[in-house]
């Protein structure tokens, strides 16, 4: 824990963040803001709340960093500990559901860097008894992994029964200062030297029609978004992938750029990835931003190449990609600024968290009985055009956002559909080659 203040360059993680919500209106940063709702444990209470929450920034630099511009760039200022005041909302009865609107309520109003850290946390009470912890968190702040690790901290540190939070809580985090100050270190200098290698691989073998990305000029609002939830697909996945000897993760991933390649119709297509960068453990703890985007290029023939055949290059396409992922931002757009002659930019992502679905060596039993599919409630309006992403949960939603000027809703399900019944199709011991799977999805997405 720091006692003065600190100042350090960003980490390649914040960096991104900081870059990409600059081409985002002000009035929209709060989209892309962490939000979740928090049931407490039946012991609980507001005194022990606001404990558990001034020790998580205690232990966490980036609960009260500022991020400042300078004449050098912008910087991570890190402040000393100081009590934080938790808000109370009464709001009796409140249903999960409810909890959850109310956080977003909260992160509405977006957060002033270099005046306020970028975390909010309030207390939801019925009668004055806590039943929910709000929390917004802004994306520089924290990723998805950082964000799912205050969450176990806290829990545990309020009594709930989360070993993951008491195993996390017996840890000394790293700090985003000191991963910042080594990602700019000479010890770093090889892996910096390789992903400059990899992008401008890229930059080699694309046409500048296909990359960067060439945004709108102006990006309009208009987003719609649904998820299928599918046990069955679940399924479907763990013995797809056993069969044809690949991850979950690649089976979908192949999937999704089969689906783009027929929305764009474009064989080459540009999938961007967000590699988590956490495959280091000396860093893999630390609260910050660490996702970054990766672009991945892939061809979606021949025709009579089988699926098995193109997973397989998909999941080695997929794991380079994935190993170049941790990059300065600015660096790798100058890069592209002097080669394309314009902005860096990415479109059709992918993200996939499910790592509770394994590989298996089974047979498909039983009729296939279609999941459901659902309109879901989109906060972010702007953005990439296409956005997959994969959760973990006994139905494995697959949610997809998309700009309706490439899936309009009613294609959108359509492409759902068409996801659960592939993999039920492949997971039978269906052929599957590329040319048919292709045409079915087009098929789908063609029916009024």
């Amino acid at each position: 824990m720091t006692t003065d203040d600190s100042m350090a360059p960003l980490t390649f993680g914040q960096l991104s963040v900081w870059r990409v919500l600059q081409t985002y209106p002000l009035d929209r940063w709060s989209e892309t803001y962490i939000v979740a709702a928090l049931p407490t444990p039946p012991l609980s209470s507001f005194d022990k709340v606001e404990e558990a929450v001034n020790r998580l920034s205690e232990r966490h630099e980036s609960l009260r960093t500022n991020f400042v511009d300078t004449a050098s760039g912008p910087r991570q200022v890190v402040r000393p500990h100081r009590r934080v005041h938790v808000q109370s909302i009464e709001k009796p009865g409140a249903t999960s559901a409810e909890a959850l609107e109310i956080a977003w309520q909260l992160a509405a109003r977006r957060f002033d860097w270099e005046s306020e850290f970028g975390f909010r946390f309030a207390v939801l009470t019925d009668r004055g008894k806590p039943t929910h912890v709000l929390i917004v968190l802004d994306h520089i702040v924290a990723d998805g992994f950082g964000f799912r690790r205050l969450r176990a901290e806290l829990s545990a540190m309020l009594g709930a029964d989360n070993s993951e939070g008491v195993h996390w809580l017996a840890d000394q985090p790293p700090q985003p200062t000191a991963l910042a100050l080594a990602q700019r270190s000479d010890g770093w200098r090889r892996k910096r030297k390789a992903v400059t290698g990899y992008w401008q691989g890229m930059l080699d073998a694309l046409p500048a029609t296909t990359f960067p990305f060439e945004p709108p000029a102006e990006d309009v609002p208009g987003r719609v978004e649904a998820a299928l939830h599918s046990p069955g697909a679940r399924v479907a996945l763990g013995i797809t992938a056993g069969r044809v000897k690949v991850s979950p993760q690649s089976v979908l991933l192949a999937l999704s750029a089969l689906a783009i390649s027929t929305a764009t119709s474009e064989t080459q297509v540009v999938l961007t990835l967000q590699s988590s960068n956490r495959f280091d453990r000396q860093w893999r703890g630390v609260v910050s931003s660490m996702n970054q985007f990766v672009p991945l290029v892939l061809e979606t023939g021949p025709a009579d190449l089988s699926f098995a055949e193109f997973a397989a290059r998909v999941q080695w396409a997929g794991l380079t990609a994935y190993r170049h992922g941790s990059y300065d931002f600015d660096e790798i757009t100058d890069l592209v600024r002097q080669q394309r002659g314009r902005e860096l930019d990415f479109d059709h992502f992918f993200n996939f968290t499910a790592y509770d679905v394994n590989p298996v060596s089974a047979d498909l039993a039983g009729p296939f009985i279609p999941g459901r599919i659902e309109r879901t409630s989109n906060y972010r309006q702007i953005g990439p055009r296409l956005n997959i992403k994969v959760h973990s949960a006994p139905d494995m939603p697959i949610i997809i956002r998309s700009d309706t000027k490439l899936i309009p809703e009613p294609k959108l399900h359509s492409m759902l559909t068409w996801y659960d019944e592939e993999l039920h199709r492949l997971a039978g011991g269906a052929e599957g080659k590329l040319g048919d799977i292709l045409a079915r999805c087009s098929n789908l997405l063609e029916q009024p």
